[in-house]
């Protein structure tokens, strides 16, 4: 297995705790009463489970392609689809971040995003994905 795949996949596991640690604010907010003025709610129960809803949704996404990324790292392919579907996803959100005005948030998402797609579609890595089992 070439170095880059564990790389890729170290970044992917680093990526997954700060979707897991935002999960955790997501669900510690709601449980401390606390709402996003942002959205709009069509009714006051609505309110209760889109914080909720939206940590469900991110444990579900990163603990996929942290389970992923630490299949990937044992030598088997499972999991590569997973880690290069976030980060092609991740990419847009950092062009989002920029155009926000978060720059920082943006530089560093965005350079994580191609560091990890660079190492899982260099020639060996790709090559090892062809042909490992």
């Amino acid at each position: 297995m070439p170095a880059s795949i564990r790389w890729g996949g170290i970044i992917a596991l680093i990526q997954s705790a700060i979707g897991f640690a935002y999960a955790l604010f997501l669900i510690f907010r709601e449980v401390t009463g606390k709402t996003d003025p942002s959205i709009v709610y069509t009714t006051s129960d609505a309110n209760t489970w889109v914080g909720y809803g939206t940590a469900a949704f991110f444990i579900l996404v990163f603990g996929t392609v942290a389970a992923g990324a630490l299949n990937m790292m044992k030598g088997r392919r499972w999991g590569r689809g997973a880690v290069v579907m976030l980060n092609l996803i991740l990419l847009p959100a950092a062009y989002y971040m920029f155009v926000e005005g978060r720059i920082l948030w943006a530089v560093v998402t965005g350079i994580s995003a191609i560091a990890v797609l660079g190492m899982l579609f260099n020639p060996r890595a790709v090559h090892w994905a062809n042909t490992a089992f």
